[in-house]
C-alpha cells in the first residue's frame, strides 16, 4: 500500500503546486467530479465528532480532482484528511469556501424565506405608519385653517355652524381612527418583531451564525486502474456531544434490576446523520501524532520556615487547580497540528506536573494519602459504545436520545438504617455489572415495582465490578435511637463517661427484611489523649471486608440483621451497645471544629467508596 494513500490536509501552497504538476503539458487531468458523498460513520465524543463520508470515484485511470460539497457549518477546517480504496491514492486534500446566493440547506432556506417575508411585513408596517403620520399632519393643517376662519366669521356674524360642526366631527372621527390604527399597527409590529427574533434565533441555531457560504473539500487522487473506487473523507465537527442517562427498574420479587442506558445527544453541526454507524466515545480526538515529552524536574534548597503547613482542604483546592491546568494543556496539545505551538503546550503540562510533584515533596505522607493523590484514572476510563444498526440524528437544537444497552443484572436487595440521622429506612441493592459494556457515570431514574421512587447517580462501573444503587425510603420500616443510660465518674486523674444506647427497628411488612444498621462511636486520631472503649457486643458487628477495612477504624458501627415480619411496638427488633470515653479530668470533651473541611473530604471519599465496591 502506498505511503501517500492516507494524507492529512496540505497547505494551499502545496496543494496549488500539486495541481500545477497535475496539469503539466503532456499530462491530461480528468474533469473535476462533484459529489457530496454519504455520511457513513460518526464517532461522537463529548464535545466533537469525527465524521466519515464515503465518496465514489468513477473516473478513468489517471489524475482526478473530486469536489466534496455540503460540508457542515461546524467543520474543523484543519482536521480534514482522506484515504482511498485499492487502486485509489490520495495525493492531497484542500478545504475551500464559496459564497452563494442562498443557503444550500432546505431548512435554512425555508427560514431565510420566512425572515424575508417578515422583513417585508415590517417595511409595509413602516409605510403604514408613515401614512398615518401624514394623515395626522393633514388634520393638524385643516384645524389650523378652520379655527382662524371660524373666528373671523363669528366676529362678522356669518358663521356657518353646521359646516363647522361637520368639520369638527370629521376631524375628531379621523383622529380616533388614526389612534386605533396606530395602536393596532404597534401591536402588529411588536408581534412581527418577535417572529423575526424567533426565526433569526432558529437560523443561528441551525447554522451557528454562518453566512451564506458553501464549504467544500477538494481531494486530489491518482487512479491506478479504471475500476470504480472509493475515498473516505474524515473531518471533525463541533457543536455536538453526548452524556449517559440511566433508568433502573426493580420488580416486586427483588431478584434483579432491569438496566436501561441511553445517550442524550446534542447535534447542531449543520449536517444530518442518516442511517450512520454511530460510536459514542469518552475519549478526546487527537490531531497531534506525537505524544508530550517529559521535562527535567529541578529542585533546590531553601531555608525551612516555621509557617503552618497546608491542610487537606487547601491541598485539595491546589490539586484541583493543578489537574485543571494539566488537563487543559494536554487537550490543546492533542488537538493542535502546530509543532511550534505544541512545544509551549507541552511545557504547560510539564509545569503543572512540577507543581504536583512539589506537593509530594513538601507535605506529610498521611495528608497526601488521605487526599488519594495517586491520580490514576481520575479522569475516568476511555469508553466507546458502538451502536447496532443505522442511527439517524438530525441537526437541531433539542436533545435526542438513543439506546446504548438494555440488560438485567442480578441484585442483592437490602435495607439501610441510620437512626442517628433519620428514622427513615432506605432500600438499596448491590448489582454486579455482568453486561458486555462498562457503565459510564451518569444520572439514573429509579423505578420499583413500576413506580418512580427518585433519582440517583451511577458511578463509572467496569465490567465485573459491583456497585450500589438506592431504591428510596421504605414507608413500612422505621428505626430510632435511644440513650438508655449515661454515667460520669472520675478515676484517679481521668474522667470517665459511660454511654448505653438502644437501636430499635420496626418492620410493618408481612415478610422479614435484611437491614444494615449503622451507628458510630466518637473517633479521634489522638488516642493518647482520648480513649474510646467499646464493650463486648451481644450482636456481632458486620464482617464485610470492605466495611472492616474502610469504616470500622473510623468508629463506624455496622450490624447486618434480619428483622422479622410484624416486629413492631414492644416486639421491635433491638440492638444494644455501650462504650466508655476516658480522658484527662482537667479537660472537657467537645466536637472537633478546626478541621471541618478535612472531615468533609474524608466523608465524601467514604461515601463514594460505599457505592462503588
Amino acid at each position: 500500500m502506498s505511503i501517500v494513500r492516507r494524507m492529512k490536509v496540505w497547505s494551499p501552497a502545496i496543494a496549488g503546486l500539486l495541481l500545477a504538476v497535475l496539469v503539466l503539458p503532456g499530462v491530461v487531468a480528468a474533469q473535476p467530479q462533484a459529489s457530496p458523498g454519504k455520511v457513513t460513520e460518526v464517532t461522537l465524543y463529548r464535545g466533537q465528532a469525527m465524521v466519515t463520508r464515503a465518496i465514489p470515484v468513477k473516473a478513468p485511470q489517471g489524475s482526478v480532482e473530486i469536489v466534496v460539497g455540503d460540508l457542515p457549518e461546524q467543520v474543523v477546517t484543519g482536521s480534514l484528511f482522506a484515504e482511498g480504496s485499492e487502486g485509489v491514492e490520495v495525493r492531497a486534500v484542500r478545504f475551500r469556501t464559496r459564497a452563494v446566493g442562498e443557503e444550500p440547506r432546505d431548512e435554512v432556506r425555508a427560514l431565510d424565506e420566512e425572515i424575508k417575508k417578515i422583513n417585508h411585513e415590517l417595511k409595509s408596517a413602516a409605510k403604514m405608519q408613515e401614512l398615518l403620520t401624514k394623515r395626522s399632519a393633514y388634520l393638524d393643517s385643516l384645524e389650523g385653517f378652520v379655527a382662524p376662519t371660524a373666528k373671523i366669521e363669528l366676529s362678522q356674524g356669518v358663521l356657518d355652524a353646521e359646516a363647522l360642526q361637520a368639520i369638527t366631527t370629521f376631524s375628531f372621527g379621523e383622529r380616533q381612527k388614526i389612534a386605533t390604527e396606530q395602536l393596532e399597527l404597534e401591536v402588529s409590529v411588536e408581534k412581527t418583531n418577535e417572529q423575526l427574533s424567533l426565526a433569526t434565533r432558529k437560523r443561528a441555531e441551525l447554522t451557528g451564525g454562518a453566512s451564506q457560504t458553501v464549504r467544500e473539500a477538494v481531494v486530489f487522487v491518482e487512479k491506478r486502474n479504471a475500476d470504480e473506487g472509493t475515498i473516505r473523507l474524515k473531518y471533525l465537527v463541533e457543536s455536538c456531544g453526548w452524556s449517559p442517562t440511566y433508568t433502573f427498574r426493580a420488580a416486586a420479587d427483588q431478584e434483579e434490576i432491569r438496566v436501561e442506558c441511553n445517550a442524550l445527544i446534542q447535534q447542531m453541526t449543520g449536517e444530518d446523520w442518516s442511517g450512520v454507524a454511530l460510536t459514542l466515545s469518552t475519549a478526546s480526538p487527537a490531531l497531534s501524532a506525537t505524544g508530550p515529552g517529559l521535562a527535567p524536574f529541578p529542585v533546590s534548597l531553601t531555608p525551612d520556615g516555621d509557617g503552618e503547613k497546608a491542610n487537606q482542604a487547601d491541598l485539595a483546592q491546589q490539586l484541583q487547580a493543578i489537574r485543571g491546568k494539566q488537563k487543559t494543556a494536554i487537550m490543546l496539545f492533542n488537538n493542535s497540528r502546530d509543532v511550534t505551538g505544541n512545544l509551549g503546550l507541552n511545557w504547560d503540562a510539564n509545569a503543572a506536573a512540577n507543581e504536583f510533584q512539589y506537593l509530594e515533596l513538601t507535605n506529610p505522607k498521611d495528608t497526601l494519602s488521605a487526599l488519594q493523590l495517586d491520580n490514576t484514572g481520575a479522569e475516568g476510563p476511555s469508553l466507546s459504545y458502538r451502536l447496532e444498526g443505522g442511527v439517524s440524528l438530525a441537526s437541531r437544537s433539542d436533545q435526542q436520545m438513543v439506546r446504548i444497552l438494555q440488560t438485567s443484572l442480578a441484585s442483592n436487595f437490602y435495607h439501610v438504617a441510620t437512626p442517628v440521622l433519620t428514622s427513615y429506612v432506605y432500600r438499596e441493592a448491590e448489582l454486579k455489572n455482568t453486561s458486555a459494556e462498562d457503565l459510564l457515570a451518569g444520572p439514573v431514574n429509579v423505578y420499583l415495582d413500576g413506580s418512580f421512587v427518585g433519582q440517583a447517580e451511577v458511578p463509572t462501573v467496569a465490567r465485573g465490578q459491583t456497585f450500589v444503587v438506592g431504591l428510596g425510603a421504605d414507608p413500612q420500616v422505621r428505626s430510632r435511637r435511644e440513650l438508655a443510660n449515661k454515667t460520669d465518674s472520675v478515676q484517679g486523674g481521668n474522667r470517665e463517661l459511660g454511654f448505653e444506647y438502644r437501636l430499635l427497628i420496626e418492620n410493618y411488612k408481612e415478610e422479614p427484611v435484611a437491614i444494615r444498621l449503622f451507628d458510630r462511636l466518637p473517633h479521634t486520631d489522638r488516642t493518647g489523649d482520648v480513649r474510646v472503649d467499646l464493650s463486648p457486643l451481644e450482636v456481632a458487628l458486620s464482617t464485610d471486608e470492605l466495611y472492616v477495612r474502610r469504616e470500622r477504624s473510623k468508629g463506624i458501627l455496622r450490624w447486618d440483621v434480619t428483622v422479622p415480619a410484624g416486629a413492631t411496638g414492644k416486639d421491635a427488633h433491638t440492638v444494644e451497645y455501650d462504650y466508655k470515653v476516658d480522658f484527662d479530668r482537667n479537660f472537657k470533651l467537645g466536637a472537633l471544629v478546626k478541621n471541618v473541611s478535612e472531615q468533609q473530604i474524608e466523608f465524601e471519599q467514604l461515601q463514594r467508596a460505599r457505592f462503588k465496591r
